[in-house]
């Protein structure tokens, strides 16, 4: 488990060196806000379109090669970032990104292997946990390195560091993580392989409790996404911050989904139920978007992203842990990495949408708009947890 979290933090610390530099990388190239969006959004859909595929082959070929492929993948796409000198190359740097992206459901499948029902919640609180930290530090030392001038600042640096990151993470998979999945649970999969992706997409939603936090999760996410696509050209444009004070206000995001997914997951789940926790994190996601849409300075702000990244970091964990509960061993890559490409759908829709709002009703409308996509997943969640209550 400490190998495992080494690689999810160094990954995902490369890839948040580049969150606050990447709109106005795009900027710099001749985009505009929909560009941004539009380039966050193809990131989202190809991580969509592949995240099953590489699950279900980490349940045939093991969880160990196919992190290392994919976490060469991440390599290449970090250097062409760093190399482009067009709009177009960064485009091709995302997609690749994009396509590789789907590994983080293996990690969580990887995670699910080593651990017992009752510790997952635990385990994955803990795998998210790195994620935090590194999406934490990541922002603040890419802001450092870009600098305060948007005329002047150096987005090749974090690209190239990112790409660095990468690597020490391929070497951690090569040399030290051990692979997880027996043989027995491989050969089993090649029967389960003959399905078609649909057929297991139909039946991994057959069951009305996975198709209901499907869909929450898909409009979770794509309110969220709504906050992370636009939230560097509305610091920009509201708060007049450079990519360095907006790469600090993603550290700060980052800091509290760690510290609350350390000392929250475990104590809530047990005081409350997974299920009540998350209904929370919903209602705490309406009150926060709320509030940034109306917020003018930094500290409406940071009360508002506050919430907003504690009730994100609480709700990942949980709903992954319900959906690996559910999923059958030596299925277990193939249904979280379609549970996670459902998410990742809400993440194409969000950004693409935001970047309309942003630029044709006003640089708050995103947040506003994300509020009102919650009370679908409220009313959603009490439904859910009548239902259990009832059948119990």
């Amino acid at each position: 488990m400490p190998t495992l979290f080494l690689v999810v933090f160094v990954n995902v610390l490369g890839f948040g060196l580049i969150v606050p530099l990447l709109p106005f990388y795009v900027e710099r190239l001749g985009g505009g806000p929909e560009a941004v969006t539009l380039i966050i959004a193809l990131y989202s859909l190809l991580q969509f379109v592949t995240s099953p595929l590489i699950g279900r082959l980490s349940d045939r070929y093991g969880r160990r090669p196919i992190m290392a492929w994919t976490m060469c993948g991440t390599i290449l796409g970090h250097l062409l970032l760093g190399i482009a000198d067009s709009l177009w190359l960064v485009v091709v740097s995302r997609a690749v990104l994009g396509i590789t992206a789907g590994n983080l459901g293996v990690a969580f499948a990887y995670a699910s292997d080593i651990t017992t029902h009752s510790q997952r919640a635990k385990a994955i609180g803990t795998l998210s946990a790195a994620f935090g930290m590194g999406f934490m530090f990541g922002p603040g030392i890419g802001g450092l390195m870009a600098g305060t001038d948007l005329q002047t600042a150096n987005f090749m640096l974090p690209a190239f560091s990112a790409a660095g990151l990468a690597l020490i993470g391929l070497l951690c998979i090569l040399w030290v993580l051990p692979e997880t999945l027996k043989q027995e649970d491989r050969d089993g999969h090649r029967d389960a392989a003959k399905v078609s992706m649909l057929e297991q997409i139909q039946v991994t939603l057959k069951l009305e409790s996975m198709a209901i936090l499907s869909l929450v999760s898909f409009l979770l996410y794509a309110a969220w996404s709504m906050l992370l696509a636009i939230f560097a050209l509305w610091a920009n444009r509201v708060l007049d911050y450079g990519p360095r004070e907006i790469g600090f206000l993603f550290m700060y995001m980052g800091m509290i989904g760690t510290i609350t997914q350390l000392t929250l997951i475990g104590p809530l789940e047990k005081r409350f139920g997974e299920m009540p926790v998350i209904l929370a994190t919903v209602t705490m996601m309406v009150i926060g978007l709320l509030l940034v849409g109306a917020a003018t300075g930094l500290t409406m702000t940071i009360v508002a992203t506050s919430i907003l990244a504690a009730a994100h970091s609480i709700f990942t964990p949980m709903v992954t842990s319900i959906a690996s509960k559910k999923a059958p061993p030596k299925e277990r890559g193939t249904v979280l990495g379609i549970f996670q490409g459902i998410g990742g759908l809400g993440r194409v829709f969000g950004p693409a949408f935001a970047g309309f709002a942003f630029a044709e009703i006003g640089y708050s409308s995103p947040y506003f708009f994300g509020a009102a996509v919650m009370l679908p997943c409220c009313v959603l969640m009490l439904m859910m947890m009548r239902r259990a209550n009832v059948s119990q």
